[in-house]
């Protein structure tokens, strides 16, 4: 098997393996019908001895806010194999040159969205940040006028954005990933080929500005629900906002489309205040969701990129556990000294290691998803003895690993 760039000549045999996986009830692949939109991923193949396809994958490079800094990231996006190449272990041999790319390339943190949690829980990824799916009727968010009226509506505008509002947008993007670490630092192709381009229809996006400045911006369609009798949804993807006063006038925006839809349904932060907010609370589902899962690439790189409070001071060791990455399936030695940490493997491990961490814990200890507290009492970090933590141990891990509010809104 040879694990290499998917050839630009082959791309509808990488479209018939998406078209197969991701939506079989559209039929057989057709490139007479395939969508123009350019695609800003790196195209993976792993091919036998025949040069025969027997499992795909897509790439995206782009940089998250991790614990206050803009770091380097890998979105795994598109893994498919074809059902007669199924069952061999050949997706487990593609995630695994994926991890090595990664690795050789620098990154040492991956996401992706699941098609299912478990499947990829096997190969070490966890869940990285939850979401709130808001459904309401949208006279339910009448309440905003009353939040808003100390300003009147007449504060700010609201206008359709475009390719030349990037600049506009960046603004934007800093102050949330200030409220939500997981914030994408969006580069202006990808607002470009992914935030103003859909799959198969282009979505609306418009944004709230007050003083000249962008404070918020949605993306939304419309569709009919065959499960209410037809009536027209608007479907908000993703909605940006710097503060509570752009979030509300962004659900103001969406209400004010109650002569068109009969619901409003929106993928909102974990936070996003609504239902103490409505007239009904019975007329509003409120779900809390889980979304994109993460996953080390690189533990030790990973650990010694953190910069912790200088207050946290300790050596420890760290056993790893981990199912797809060699380099990871190891005890660490972890060193933090000032605000500096050291991160590197010993030459014969330890008898009874300080803890115990499977990687995908790990990883959602990294970016602030779980807490330590949290982590122990599901049984996935614990002492290497078996017994209660040593309380120096638990307080370094604590320190080294405070918790964060994460939002990873971009689909990929």
């Amino acid at each position: 098997m040879e694990y290499r760039p998917f050839p630009e000549e082959r791309a509808d045999e990488f479209g018939a393996f998406m078209r197969y996986a991701f939506a079989p009830a559209d039929g057989p692949y057709d490139p007479d019908e395939a969508d123009d939109h350019d695609t800003i991923a790196e195209r993976r193949g792993l091919f036998n001895a025949a040069d025969d396809t027997v499992a795909v994958c897509a790439h995206h490079l782009f940089a998250l806010r991790i614990r206050g800094a803009d770091r380097e990231v890998a979105g795994l996006s598109a893994v498919a194999s074809s059902p007669e190449h199924r069952r061999r272990g050949h997706v487990a041999r593609l995630l695994r040159e994926s991890l090595a790319e990664y690795r050789d390339r620098g990154v040492d943190v991956s996401v992706l969205w699941p098609f299912e949690y478990a499947f990829y829980a096997n190969y070490g990824w966890a869940t990285a940040s939850r979401y709130r799916y808001l459904t309401a009727p949208p006279e339910q968010l009448g309440f905003v006028d009353d939040l808003v009226a100390t300003t009147g509506n007449a504060a700010g505008t609201f206008r359709p954005l475009d390719e030349g509002d990037f600049a506009a947008v960046e603004p934007v993007l800093a102050a949330t990933a200030d409220r939500y670490d997981l914030t994408m630092d969006w580069t202006e192709e990808w607002w470009r080929e992914r935030t103003l381009s859909g799959w198969t229809t282009d979505p609306f996006v418009y944004g709230w500005e007050r003083d000249g400045d962008l404070r918020g911006l949605c993306r939304y369609e419309f569709d009919d629900d065959p499960d209410d009798a037809g009536e027209t949804v608007m479907r908000v993807s993703d909605a940006a906002a710097v503060d509570d006063e752009a979030w509300f006038q962004l659900l103001r925006f969406c209400r004010n489309h109650d002569s068109q839809v009969a619901e409003v349904r929106v993928r909102a932060p974990p936070d996003a205040p609504l239902l103490d907010l409505v007239e009904d609370p019975r007329a509003v589902d409120c779900e809390v969701r889980t979304g994109p899962m993460v996953r080390l690439v690189d533990v030790a790189g990973a650990v010694e990129a953190l910069d912790p409070d200088p207050a946290v001071e300790a050596t420890l060791s760290l056993a790893v556990v981990d199912p797809l990455a060699a380099w990871n399936d190891a005890t660490f030695r972890v060193a933090v000294v000032d605000g500096d940490v050291a991160v590197e493997p010993f030459d014969a491990e330890p008898a009874s290691p300080d803890a115990t961490v499977d990687v995908g814990a790990l990883s959602q200890l990294y970016v602030g998803y779980r807490s330590v507290d949290e982590a122990v009492r599901a049984g996935r970090l614990a002492a290497g003895d078996g017994a209660d933590f040593d309380d120096g141990v638990a307080a370094a891990l604590r320190g080294l690993f405070p918790p964060r509010t994460t939002h990873l809104r971009e689909g990929f």
